[in-house]
């Protein structure tokens, strides 16, 4: 895939999906990609395990088949790493590479890797350079606005990165220690969207189709990336999608979202096995019904769940039919 075709449909479409450690697996892909997004992005990769051939981090490079465009997120710190992954999964099919600078999990930032990469801004650059020296696929960057509010340093940053090669930026409106939930800084976003001169993606508080028209309109963004909105609703692919493009969006009944959350289990197992199938279901399954009353019960009632036909008798616990979902933990 050419940058120039990338760009383009990037900012036609207006929509990037994220990369979710944990959520955005092989099977999640497999349901996301039956959506139609212009693009799909795995999880985040070793870019180390990668160049070892570690056999979990290559069960995360398979792509789902669709006509997306197909992504990996690699996160590293040694620029040389990343370059041979990076042309590990140039050769495997994927279309573009994203380079994680803004995940602040300890076991990676303790790495020099993720969000620490924004602390040493030459080391950024020089991964940068590295990958885009060793791949033809257009190679994007994932930040935050800086690794502490002291140090927002954010647009400085991406205007060393586009000089390394970067073609498009992806910019999550809080700073790396705030945490989900509190308001992202649209000002910082607005200001590295007006003075870069490649696209800007805006991540951060977006879980309707509306929050993304009111983010490109506040920060102007190229494009958007919802986050943990995606989480148990792929639905918000059409959403957004929909609303930019000024067409009519129908959201799913609750038999659908029962369907779909049963094909995700299915591929689960075939993916992961029975055993983790189900301990993934645990935290995937509320997200699909987020909205039900007595979602704790549901909660509570999932964590218990020990074997695949578990999950079935819980969805058969939801309904609808007095006009809203309710999840009744005492039917049988």
């Amino acid at each position: 895939m050419k940058s120039s075709l990338f760009i383009k449909i990037l900012r036609e479409k207006k929509l990037l999906l994220p990369p979710l450690s944990g959520y955005t697996d092989y099977p999640f892909r497999v349901i996301l990609a039956d959506f139609k997004p212009p693009f799909i992005i795995t999880e985040m990769a070793n870019a180390r395990a990668i160049v070892q051939r570690n056999r979990r981090t290559m069960q995360i490079l398979k792509i789902a088949e669709g006509k997306q465009y197909n992504g990996v997120q690699l996160v590293g710190s040694i620029p040389e790493y990343m370059s041979r992954a990076a042309k590990i999964v140039e050769d495997l099919g994927f279309d573009y590479i994203d380079i994680n600078m803004g995940c602040t999990a300890r076991k990676v930032a303790c790495r020099g890797e993720g969000i620490s990469l924004m602390k040493h801004e030459v080391r950024a650059c020089e991964i940068v350079a590295a990958v885009t020296d060793a791949v033809d696929v257009p190679v994007t960057c994932k930040l935050r606005l800086g690794p502490s509010k002291q140090s927002m340093n954010v647009v400085a940053l991406s205007e060393k990165l586009v000089d390394s090669g970067a073609v498009a930026l992806t910019i999550h409106g809080r700073s790396g220690e705030k945490k989900f939930g509190l308001p992202v800084d649209l000002r910082i976003m607005h200001e590295a969207a007006t003075v870069l001169t490649i696209p800007i993606i805006a991540n951060g508080g977006i879980y309707t189709g509306s929050d993304a028209q009111q983010m490109i309109q506040a920060t102007g963004a190229a494009a958007v990336m919802p986050g943990r909105g995606l989480i148990g609703n792929p639905w918000i692919i059409p959403e957004i999608l929909s609303t930019i493009s000024k067409t009519s969006f129908t959201p799913p009944t609750l038999q659908k979202k029962k369907e779909i959350c049963r094909k995700h289990l299915d591929l689960l197992v075939d993916f992961y096995g029975e055993r983790k199938a189900v301990l993934k279901m645990r935290s995937i399954l509320p997200q699909y019904f987020s909205s039900c009353f007595f979602l704790k019960d549901l909660k509570l009632d999932v964590q218990q769940a020990s074997n695949v036909s578990d999950i079935p008798m819980l969805l058969e616990r939801l309904d609808d039919t007095k006009g809203y979902t309710i999840y009744d933990k005492n039917k049988k």
